[in-house]
């Protein structure tokens, strides 16, 4: 009977783990009207059939009179050319219903979304607004890469130290991503500028690697082309974050770009635009971006934010019109030099989100949970609930390392106590004895979760104690290792219940660890935020429940050994 009552309480656990799991949390993007193509010489982008032979790409060229040309020299695999042609109405005529195409369109403008003022030394409100010391605790993003599409970046005095890949530019002419506007250095320093080393300003998330694209020119402007092959170029080489302060008309190159990126697990995240009206600007109207409207220094909307359909969350944007108004970064001064600038604009919110989904990466979550996360903890504005303003509400980093904290480790943490307690009074192992369990299946499972909350500063041992077992590869080799296969299995409970799970002093904190680490790769299963390398069809739910449940086994294997020893010792 205690066999059948152990596997109905266990069975329970891990039905509530099922039924607890996170809804998603729609998006409310509004592609708008497609580009309509004058009747007037221009520049047509066309988005083919992916790695479509050059033969191909050269008929199309002789069927519309034209020379097409890659966009990038690494837009061959998705196809992505150009070309000047005599009417841009004719030629994507021509070219409507042929299977080759995937999208054609003419070339559309995008701009950087911020304006630059007077440099201001004292204070950054807008960390405080979103509370963005307690994501410092919860590990600041490390080993998430963040690309930065804009007008490059440079490593000026507060991001010297920050780590950035070799990086890429788009613009013609232009061979290094190194930043000659002094926006996407000021963008990119929001993210990720040093904290805590004595010089400068702080950043959102100030332990991810920085990822460079120049894809806008030194007047700011860039075309749509050289965008969605920067974000190919950046989903290829591992970004799981993108960042675009950035936008202007409609483009289905851009929005197929942006949807491929989702489809591959990047968290994208574009400004709704600055127009002052409704209407956000491309891409952030896409149902695949998080869309960034902007609050000034006083939490309320921000005077020059564009809003509406595609809003998904407002960030502090700053409003340089005000004393000490500005959001305050690092960047390019124009002259060889650099300086402390404050900007203002949808773009300066933007990064504060990108910064914010790299923080919650970094804890194990993935793309979706993510998103969910940080629309699931803004703070309310406006309209009770959502609204085309505030979108889910103004961005609140701490608010979001508690609800992941409460939401995931907690209930982990939780769980995994219960099914050790369950193990514990159907064995009838006594009360002295079954505390070190307990204590080891809580830790595992879900760490010590509000360790992140209190007053301490930020270091990776505060990071490792407050999460569960699985996800500290995240910590200490990089977010991808939390998906190893060998890793998320039972190997290292099973391993560890057969070499100590005999002995009297460690048996109890063997059976504890197996029953955190079978919880958690159960959660996993559950919520899809474990996804072991290779293994798709199913397969990874598969293995994670096969490998929890074997966790749980080798538990109940343990108690077994350790109420042996405790009658042999009767």
């Amino acid at each position: 009977m205690r066999r059948l009552n152990t596997v109905l309480i266990i069975g329970s656990c891990v039905a509530l783990l099922w039924a607890l799991r996170p809804d998603v949390m729609r998006s409310t993007g509004d592609e708008g009207a497609p580009l309509v193509a004058p009747d007037e010489p221009g520049t047509l982008v066309l988005d083919l059939t992916d790695d479509i032979p050059w033969s191909e790409v050269e008929a199309l060229a002789e069927l519309l009179d034209t020379k097409l040309e890659y966009s990038s020299d690494v837009s061959q695999d998705e196809a992505l050319v150009r070309g000047e042609v005599p009417n841009l109405a004719a030629a994507i005529a021509a070219l409507d219903g042929d299977p080759r195409v995937e999208v054609a369109e003419p070339v559309v403008e995008m701009q950087a979304l911020g304006y630059p003022n007077d440099p201001m030394w004292d204070k950054q409100w807008n960390m405080r607004m979103v509370d963005a010391p307690t994501g410092w605790r919860a590990g600041g993003g490390k080993g998430v890469k963040v690309a930065v599409i804009d007008t490059g970046v440079s490593p000026v005095e507060d991001l010297a130290d920050v780590p950035m890949t070799k990086g890429k530019s788009f613009v013609p002419f232009v061979r290094k991503p190194l930043d000659d506007h002094g926006h996407g250095t000021h963008v990119a320093g929001t993210i990720a500028q040093v904290t805590n080393n004595g010089v400068g300003v702080a950043g959102v998330a100030p332990n991810v690697t920085l990822m460079p694209y120049k894809a806008l020119s030194k007047a700011g402007f860039g075309s749509s082309d050289w965008i969605a092959a920067a974000i190919d170029h950046a989903v290829d080489n591992g970004a799981d974050v993108i960042n675009l302060s950035l936008g202007g008309g409609n483009s289905k190159v851009l929005h197929k770009a942006v949807a491929e990126a989702a489809d591959r697990g990047v968290v994208v995240v574009a400004a709704a635009g600055n127009s002052g009206r409704e209407g956000v600007g491309c891409p952030a109207n896409s149902d695949r971006v998080i869309g960034v409207s902007a609050v000034g220094p006083d939490d309320s909307k921000a005077w020059y934010t564009s809003w509406g359909k595609g809003v998904g969350i407002a960030g502090p944007g700053g409003d340089t019109r005000k004393a000490d108004g500005g959001i305050l970064q690092d960047t390019v001064n124009g002259k060889g030099g650099h300086a402390y600038k404050a900007f203002q604009g949808t773009s300066m919110a933007t990064p504060h989100v990108a910064g914010a989904a790299a923080v919650l990466l970094g804890m194990g979550l993935d793309d979706t949970a993510v998103i969910n996360t940080l629309y699931a903890s803004a703070e309310d504005k406006g309209d009770q609930g959502f609204d085309t303003v505030y979108g889910h509400g103004r961005l609140d980093v701490g608010g979001a390392v508690m609800y992941t904290l409460i939401r995931r480790n907690g209930l982990q943490f939780g769980l995994g106590v219960a099914m050790a307690f369950a193990l514990a009074v159907l064995s009838g192992m006594k009360g002295r004895r079954s505390v070190p369990m307990l204590a080891a299946a809580g830790m595992t499972a879900g760490g010590l979760f509000l360790l992140p909350m209190l007053p301490l500063p930020p270091n990776m041992a505060v990071d490792l104690l407050s999460r569960d077992l699985l996800t500290w590869p995240a910590v200490l080799i990089g977010p991808d290792w939390v998906h190893f296969p060998l890793w998320a299995s039972a190997l290292v409970p099973g391993v560890l219940a057969f070499l100590a799970g005999p002995s009297r002093t460690l048996g109890p904190w063997v059976a504890g660890l197996s029953v955190g680490f079978g919880t958690a790769l159960l959660y996993g299963a559950a919520t899809g935020a474990i996804d072991p390398w290779g293994m798709g069809m199913g397969l990874d739910k598969l293995w994670l429940s096969a490998n929890g449940t074997a966790c749980l086994l080798a538990a109940m294997a343990v108690v077994g050994l350790q109420k042996l020893n405790d009658t042999a010792a009767a």
